[in-house]
């Protein structure tokens, strides 16, 4: 029992995660700088910027409510840490598997009202403040998240149907499906075609839930101010930044547990490695290679599109994201009940 607590607070734990939310922030502006060609942050930046923001003076709106001010910045950052801890990365559960320290059975349904729910309180971070702009960006955000959200819950629907399709076992928790993946894929590569699609939506909804270039519109800097953020300063707006980072962080590594194997890179180590501290350490290695790769692609695609409105955003959630995200579903259906 104290074993876990002090692995959930250290690595691979919250600690942890915040500083891979860290890390994540300097290696998505060195990536979009040298796509562009400037040099970029020192490495040490991202943290240099937190410990400055929380030394500077906030000042509250005349007429809002201070009270929420606070506790939706807490709330925000404590929603992506709780979807942050679920990913598996090293922890083993009573079955084996590696597992996240808040995973249960099923949780890979959780998962999507985490989703909303970090989305949600966008909104009522900037609703809360009465600013124009705020108010503006924060509906801008709703309505984006909403649109990607049915495209994602599809995508998360491949691989569970991938691992779930014949086998009355399924626990459907993202340890299982991240442990199955590769040797039901193995089985049958035609699942890779719709597993590809899935992962190339997911990686258009991630930019899309951190409001990143071309999604960028609540935050648009010559249009909104910064959008539903133009209030906040100091260490609530440190919160909420850090927050995003780590929200990157959970959502690259949902993307790597339901599309990439998680840790696992389709050998049973196991079978090779019989210290549980090295068999741990590798799988944490596995995991963020593939989760440095994925942010590096979402960096780089920043670079090379441009900003798009909100009702080109909403156009293409609806008419491209969707319709691809329902094909990959109906493939993934077709060649496991076919066996091809």
């Amino acid at each position: 029992m104290w074993l876990e607590i002090i692995l959930m607070i250290t690595v691979p734990g919250i600690i942890f995660i915040i500083i891979m939310g860290l890390f994540i922030d300097w290696l998505d502006r060195k990536v979009y700088a040298r796509g562009q060609n400037r040099k970029g942050p020192p490495f040490l930046q991202p943290l240099y910027d937190i410990v400055k923001l929380t030394a500077k003076e906030t000042i509250i709106p005349e007429g809002v409510s201070k009270f929420w001010m606070t506790v939706l910045p807490i709330l925000y950052i404590a929603t992506a840490l709780t979807g942050a801890l679920m990913i598996p990365m090293v922890v083993l559960n009573d079955a084996g598997l590696v597992s996240g320290f808040t995973s249960f059975k099923f949780d890979v349904f959780f998962v999507l009202f985490v989703l909303l729910g970090y989305g949600l309180l966008i909104y009522f971070l900037g609703y809360i403040t009465k600013n124009p702009f705020a108010q503006t960006g924060a509906t801008r955000s709703l309505l984006q998240v909403l649109s990607f959200e049915i495209p994602l819950g599809f995508c998360l629907l491949v691989p569970v149907l991938i691992v779930g399709i014949g086998n009355p076992n399924a626990d459907f928790s993202l340890a299982y499906i991240s442990t199955n993946l590769f040797p039901k894929v193995g089985d049958n590569l035609w699942l890779i075609i719709g597993l590809i699609i899935a992962i190339v939506i997911s990686i258009i909804v991630l930019m899309a839930e951190l409001e990143e270039f071309p999604f960028d519109s609540p935050t648009a800097h010559t249009e909104l101010a910064d959008g539903w953020l133009v209030e906040y300063g100091g260490w609530r707006y440190a919160l909420i930044h850090l927050g995003e980072r780590i929200g990157a962080f959970f959502i690259g590594g949902l993307i790597v547990t339901l599309f990439l194997g998680g840790p696992h890179v389709g050998l049973e180590l196991t079978n090779v490695v019989n210290f549980p501290a090295l068999y741990g350490l590798l799988n944490l290695i596995f995991f963020l290679i593939k989760l440095i790769l994925v942010i590096v692609v979402m960096s780089f695609l920043r670079t090379i599109i441009s900003r798009i409105r909100i009702d080109q955003t909403v156009r293409l959630a609806w008419k491209v994201v969707l319709p691809f995200a329902i094909v990959a579903l109906i493939l993934t259906i077709g060649f496991q009940l076919i066996g091809v």
